[in-house]
């Protein structure tokens, strides 16, 4: 999602251009509005409920606090913050048709909602790398909690710094009270457009479909290629565990698009073309594609956190009745798999993978470098190794 669709928010065009349309015949009726809210209010609640949680289930319990899941609450730091300050606001200033929050939220709402975006974009890129380093190459140490956090820290900075010509260029325009954005140039206007929106969705959605086309592939290779004798209650374990993973990332990554990629649209068109905010089903447009937007803050919870069975048992501890409904969500081939694996993770780590001769190279950073296969030798799994009988569900999320 660009920046630019702080913009959009606020339905505001250029100097010369800048109008509400007050005479739309859909979003001007009463009942359109109260759908419209009843939607952002239902954006809200679960989108502030899921992302709390999330973000107070790590910070309560220290073993917790590993790389994904600081990522992942970092993105549910960034949709609270898209939720407080995009939510209300972006209603609120349509319907009343001006700005009654004041100059200086006049220049922080718009700015934030930029930076928020930013955060949770450059942060769900960040997850997808992290995990195509895992999987496509498991003898590499992981990411360590420091370098995970100098990585948030960075993001935020970036975030701050590509957004702030945004929170420069909104002003107040008095008697009128519209929140409008005052560009140097309608050209520099356009290339701003086009630049953040280039870096907010096009190179971020193109990142994560790369890492998770090719995690998914490694995966099914890995599936083919595993050696050993299978039971048929393991093999019904591995096809469930196959099927849920590959649902995962292309959930992942179709969401990610599905949700930015109509209002990212509907910012680069507005810029282009400023007559488009005369259009009378402008902002009907905009309304649907801004919630489905808005909804992505839903969806980050279930797909990073929820569907993690670590957070589960939190979500569990802190919400008595979280119980039963968990229950029935966890498949049937889940507890077969780990039964059996019990009997064959011995065999899976030791008899029927050969091991490696693995030395550490200083100059390398500390990083494991395979010499040698040798069928005779005694394997042992570091704590950084992602071996066969890995769950990779725990890998990914």
């Amino acid at each position: 999602m660009s920046i630019n669709n702080s913009k959009t928010l606020l339905n505001s065009t250029d100097d010369n251009d800048f109008a509400l349309v007050s005479d739309d015949e859909f979003t001007s009726n009463i009942f359109v509005q109260f759908i419209i809210c009843l939607f952002y209010l239902t954006f809200f609640v679960l989108g502030i409920f899921g992302n709390v949680l999330v973000c107070f289930v790590v910070a309560r319990n220290s073993q917790m606090h590993t790389v994904t899941n600081l990522f992942i609450t970092n993105l549910a730091v960034s949709d609270i913050l898209l939720c407080i300050l995009a939510v209300p606001f972006t209603p609120l200033y349509t319907f009343l048709g001006r700005w009654v929050f004041g100059e200086s939220l006049c220049h922080l709402v718009p700015y934030a909602q930029g930076v928020s975006i930013y955060i949770s974009t450059l942060t769900l890129t960040s997850i997808a790398v992290d995990r195509f380093l895992v999987i496509i190459y498991p003898f590499h140490p992981r990411m360590k909690i420091k370098c995970c956090l100098s990585v948030i820290i960075g993001i935020w900075i970036v975030a701050l710094f590509l957004t702030l010509p945004y929170g420069i260029y909104m002003t107040l325009e008095e008697p009128n009270f519209y929140c409008e954005e005052h560009w140097p140039s309608q050209r520099f206007r356009v290339i701003f457009s086009l630049v953040t929106s280039i870096l907010q969705f096009v190179v971020p959605f193109f990142v994560i479909t790369f890492c998770y086309i090719c995690v998914s592939i490694r995966l099914n290779d890995r599936a083919k290629s595993k050696p050993g004798s299978k039971t048929s209650r393991r093999e019904e374990a591995d096809r469930e565990r196959k099927r849920r993973t590959n649902f995962m990332l292309i959930a992942m990554v179709t969401i990610f698009g599905v949700c930015w990629l109509p209002l990212n649209i509907v910012n680069i068109v507005d810029d282009s073309y400023a007559s488009l905010i005369h259009w009378s089903y402008y902002r009907l447009c905009f309304f649907i594609t801004h919630c489905l937007a808005m909804s992505s803050t839903c969806y980050n919870p279930l797909l990073y956190a929820w569907l993690n069975e670590n957070f589960r048992k939190e979500f569990k501890q802190v919400l008595p009745c979280f119980s039963r409904f968990s229950a029935s969500f966890t498949p049937r081939t889940t507890e077969a798999f780990r039964s059996e694996k019990l009997y064959n993770d011995n065999d899976a780590t030791q008899g029927n993978l050969p091991s490696l001769t693995v030395k550490s190279n200083p100059d390398l950073l500390g990083e494991c470098i395979p010499l040698e296969l040798k069928p005779g030798s005694t394997f042992q799994a570091t704590s950084h190794v992602i071996n066969e009988s890995t769950d990779v569900e725990d890998v990914l999320l």
